[in-house]
């Protein structure tokens, strides 16, 4: 007999007992069949449910099962990633007939695809009760459920709460860790994040797809005993909605009808959760989608994902590993998949593809060996909407991983990837990879914690040293150190420098007159006087100008002003009223009544020049004492002095004392208002009277003539209005002349000199009862003392932080343990 026919002897016999026997565990292997597209990982079935004992091959896809002898259950082994087992070599298969029917009822036939679309067919309704049974008979352990969802003991997260409490009283920030889920439509991104809560919500509704991104804060909320949904205002809703788990539902519903790129925001409240952020996306679009939308598709995926701190859960069906494309976008924005986990889900079905102990261990070891890869069955929709309460369906969750695992059982899976299969290994995972971002915050709040105890140490110490040196004549030491300090920055912006950054406070010309308010010049009836700085020949009018250099730049002006002030117009009657009770018929009556309108022209047009050059001095000079302040403030930050500003040594810095820094400028201000003020008078004095014009210009006038018709009023009062404007012309250039002269000698020269003797002399013979005062040294030391005092409580205080921070963070960082 040849081979071929003792192969085939064989063959006949083994199928001859097989039919006698019977299937032996086609209860728990469902035929591959398209699934719900809310649930996006049905896992119905249409088949009896039994609990198999028998070792064996499950019957899959109509197959014949046959009993494993040549594989033996690998050892169990720790618990690592997953990577590819080593493998016996595997007996040859012949390829399997299918199997008599299991009941007299021949199982509806699902119409199977060789890959698995996109967008599943809606699992027949008949199901949802099939699938409920698989999952009942699926046998739990004792508090298997609460295990699974109460990831950590409550003392956990009320160490969670006291941490947060400490970083807010530190000023600092616990960054709340994010998790992205990215896959495409249907296959169970928010079904996944319904599993991960254990409630069901239900964001997109039946049939329904992402459209906008869904962002889920879980807030640690120790008083929240029972979940609050905070549905947060958006475009569709100015104000904030609190609702239950089932009106969620609809208000998720109702505000993803429309994509768009602006997030919906629910704030989850809980005393069961540390702070985590679930982020939803729209799922991406296949290649055959618009380019444009799938573009603009991918681009808001990418933005979500790109941030580094992100947490990214790829989710996928299962399937064969060369069929499975969401790798290819991960890998756009985490190419050495450091933040991304693999989540595969119906499970439980892609197991109906695998009939043998190779099948199965060859598929979960091809998964990604540098990325944690989970796979999961989440209940479809028709189980999640009849077992809603948080406590029903989280048990669905549970049993279905509990299924997977028994299934794999059966297949003799290589037992170092149970610990990737089931919701709870993935939610765990994920919530693992948040605690542990929490716990490296912990020596970060500790370091911060112990530093500012250091601080505090710190400036108790100085204060309680400050407290005792504060004296009379350490603070008189001080005074005039920084008097000195003021005046010699002052007399440096007169004679000229840079320190005091020109580009800040430097003004040009017109800038100078906007802020001082009274803008151009004007004459005698308040008329402003208007001109072009350039054809004016006015120095530096467009440069940005302090000190000094401005003070010499109003100079320029005023002179340019003046020598181009006229006379103003000369009316009959004034040449009348000068000549007084002598008639107009020799030269000297003349001169009389020309000096006389010359002196009082000269009056009406430059008193008011000389006023408002006062005026601008006095401003020029009052903006050197912010200016000088601010320079005494730079130069101890270059020192480095200025770092400790807020306990630097009271009697080191005068700037603790402003009042005593604001006396000295008021003495500065006086002095300027003072010399002023004598300066303006000292410039009047060149305002001669008319018996002194006249008797000085006599000698030029002596041979004039007269007018031929002495009687004529036109004649004579041309003869005199001649006469009073040469007066006028030499009167101009003189008291021009002299005025600069006089706030050259008057004002700008006491600034230089006379400034120190008047500011340090008043403040050096000070009484001492008036010192004190001055500088508020009783009220200076009551605010020492109770500082220290402050600061004393804060210490007390931040050492009991430390004590209760170390035990919280122990209780969080052995997570209960």
């Amino acid at each position: 007999m040849s081979s071929k026919d003792v192969k085939k002897e064989k063959k006949e016999k083994k199928e001859k007992k097989e039919k006698k026997e019977g299937p032996k565990r086609s209860t728990l292997m469902p035929p591959k069949q398209d699934e719900d597209t809310s649930s996006h990982d049905s896992s119905s079935t249409s088949h009896t449910v039994d609990t198999p004992k028998s070792v064996a091959s499950p019957a899959i896809n109509g197959s014949t099962p046959v009993t494993k002898t040549e594989t033996s259950t690998p050892a169990t082994v720790p618990a690592v990633s997953p990577v590819k087992p080593v493998e016996t070599k595997p007996v040859a298969e012949e390829k399997p007939k299918s199997p008599p029917a299991a009941k007299p009822e021949k199982p509806k036939k699902v119409e199977k695809s060789p890959t698995i679309s996109a967008a599943a067919t809606e699992a027949p309704v008949e199901n949802v009760e099939v699938e409920v049974a698989s999952l009942e008979s699926t046998k739990l352990q004792a508090n298997e459920v609460e295990h699974a969802y109460n990831t950590y003991p409550q003392n956990v997260y009320s160490a969670f709460d006291k941490l947060q409490t400490f970083a807010r009283d530190l000023n600092t920030q616990l960054v709340t860790p994010e998790v992205v889920f990215v896959g495409r439509k249907s296959q169970g991104k928010s079904s996944l994040l319904e599993a991960f809560l254990g409630e069901t919500f239900n964001a997109v509704g039946r049939g329904g797809v992402t459209r906008r991104p869904l962002f889920f804060h879980l807030v640690n909320n120790l008083s929240a005993k029972t979940p609050k949904f905070t549905v947060k205002r958006d475009q569709t809703n100015d104000k904030d909605l609190v609702l239950s788990a089932s009106e969620l539902s609809a208000e998720l519903q109702k505000r993803n009808k429309v994509a768009t790129e602006d997030p919906v925001v629910v704030q989850y409240e809980s005393d069961r959760v540390t702070n985590v952020t679930f982020i939803d996306t729209p799922s991406l679009l296949d290649s055959d989608s618009a380019e444009s939308s799938q573009s603009d598709r991918e681009q808001l995926l990418v933005n979500l994902c790109r941030p580094s701190h992100r947490t990214l859960v790829s989710v996928e069906r299962a399937n064969e590993w060369g069929k499975v494309d969401v790798t290819n976008f991960i890998k756009r924005v985490d190419p050495e998949f450091t933040r991304t986990t693999f989540v595969f889900t119906s499970f439980y079905s892609h197991l109906s593809h695998l009939t043998s102990t190779r099948d199965v261990n060859k598929f979960l070891s091809g998964a990604l060996p540098e990325a944690p890869t989970y796979f999961v069955t989440i209940p479809s929709e028709g189980v999640r909407s009849k077992f809603t309460a948080p406590q029903d369906f989280q048990k669905k969750v549970v049993q279905a991983a509990r299924r997977d695992l028994d299934t794999l059982e059966q297949l003799q899976y290589d037992k170092r990837f149970g610990e990737f299969v089931g919701v709870q290994a993935a939610r765990k995972h994920v919530l693992d990879l948040a605690w542990k971002s929490y716990e490296e915050s912990v020596p970060k709040i500790l370091n911060q914690l112990r530093v500012n105890k250091t601080q505090i140490e710190q400036q108790t110490k100085e204060l309680k040293t400050q407290l005792a040196g504060l004296d009379t004549s350490k603070l008189r030491a001080l005074s005039s150190n920084y008097v000195v300090q003021f005046l010699q920055t002052v007399e440096r912006l007169i004679t000229g420098t840079s320190e005091g950054n020109p580009r800040l406070n430097g003004q040009t010309l017109d800038e100078e007159k906007n802020d001082f308010g009274e803008g151009d010049w004007v004459d005698h009836s308040n008329r402003p006087i208007r001109f072009d700085p350039s054809s004016y020949n006015i120095l530096y009018w467009e440069q940005k100008l302090y000190g000094g250099q401005q003070f010499e730049r109003l100079l320029s002006e005023f002179k340019s002003v003046a020598e181009n002030t006229q006379i103003s117009s000369v009316s009959l009657s004034d040449v009348a009223t000068a000549a007084g009770i002598n008639r107009l018929n020799n030269i000297p009556n003349y001169h009389w009544a020309a000096s006389d309108l010359a002196q009082q022209k000269s009056q009406d047009a430059f008193v008011p020049l000389i006023e408002q050059l006062t005026n601008r001095s006095v401003y020029i000079m009052r903006r050197l004492a912010p200016i000088a302040r601010s320079i005494l403030e730079s130069r101890k930050k270059k020192e480095g002095s200025a770092s400790l500003n807020a306990t630097s040594s009271l009697v080191e810095d005068a700037d603790h004392y402003k009042y005593f820094t604001n006396h000295v400028e008021d003495l500065y201000f006086k002095y300027i208002e003072k010399t002023a003020k004598y300066c303006q008078e000292k410039a009047m004095d060149e305002f001669y009277s008319t018996k002194t014009i006249y008797w000085e210009s006599s000698a030029d006038y002596a041979d004039r003539r007269l007018p031929l018709d002495r009687n004529g009023a036109e004649d004579t009062k041309n003869a005199v209005e001649n006469m009073a404007t040469e007066l006028f012309a030499g009167l101009r250039e003189r008291i021009t002349k002299n005025v600069l002269l006089k706030f050259y000698n008057f004002f700008l020269v006491p600034m230089q000199q006379d400034l120190w003797n008047e500011v340090q002399g008043k403040v050096n013979t000070l009484l001492d009862d008036d010192f004190e005062q001055i500088f508020e040294v009783n009220d200076t030391k009551q605010k020492l003392t109770k500082e220290v005092e402050v600061l004393t409580a804060k210490l007390a205080k931040n050492s009991e932080q430390d004590k209760s921070f170390s035990q919280f963070a122990g209780v969080f960082s052995k997570k209960g343990n």
